[in-house]
């Protein structure tokens, strides 16, 4: 049987403690969701080789493609619309090395955004078909969960780490708030 719920020793603690107000938690939390959903995918393309489009798998085919269909496309967009731009104004003449260095990384990180949507909407039309195409569905979620797993530790060890060290935690607290309107949430809400 498929687990398609995320499970990990710390998801309770997010969901009971990460708020708007905390916005590299909310994120890595996120990240925690999207490595077990990409990895979930993979798993349900290794289960349709072995026994098809199954009744649990068509369940947890619509599970994965409901996180990484509303879900993800906001973890997106509150890096790109909110992190990412407070982190580049810190030293928006690119004056410190190390200001170039994360600014590479934030241009690597919004390329890997665009292209994994890429990646997702061939796949999102291939569970929605129920393709019989295993083989290539099977390939696709082994890039797509490769993707998603190194692009969520580059942010996790690179980029949410400069933005604590250099973000005030008021900036962070109003960066977490404005995700929280953009997303039509109250701020006290998790992801």
């Amino acid at each position: 049987m498929l687990q398609i719920k995320p499970h990990s020793k710390t998801s309770s603690d997010n969901q009971k403690g990460t708020t708007f107000e905390q916005p590299i938690e909310l994120l890595l939390s996120c990240h925690e969701k999207i490595i077990h959903f990409s990895s979930a995918l993979h798993e349900l393309s290794i289960a349709l080789k072995q026994k098809g489009w199954t009744d649990e798998i068509k369940t947890s085919s619509d599970q994965i493609r409901r996180y990484f269909n509303i879900a993800a496309p906001e973890h997106h967009l509150d890096e790109e619309n909110h992190l990412f731009p407070a982190i580049i104004a810190l030293d928006p003449k690119f004056k410190h090395a190390e200001s170039t260095i994360i600014l590479q990384q934030l241009n690597r990180m919004i390329k890997e955004h665009v292209e994994s949507d890429a990646l997702w909407e061939t796949l999102d039309a291939m569970l929605e078909e129920q393709s019989k195409d295993f083989l290539t569905l099977e390939s696709l979620t082994q890039e797509f969960k490769k993707d998603m797993h190194e692009h969520a530790r580059i942010e996790n060890e690179e980029i949410f780490p400069y933005a604590k060290k250099h973000l005030s935690a008021a900036k962070l607290k109003d960066i977490g708030l404005s995700i929280a309107k953009r997303r039509g949430i109250s701020s006290k809400n998790h992801s």
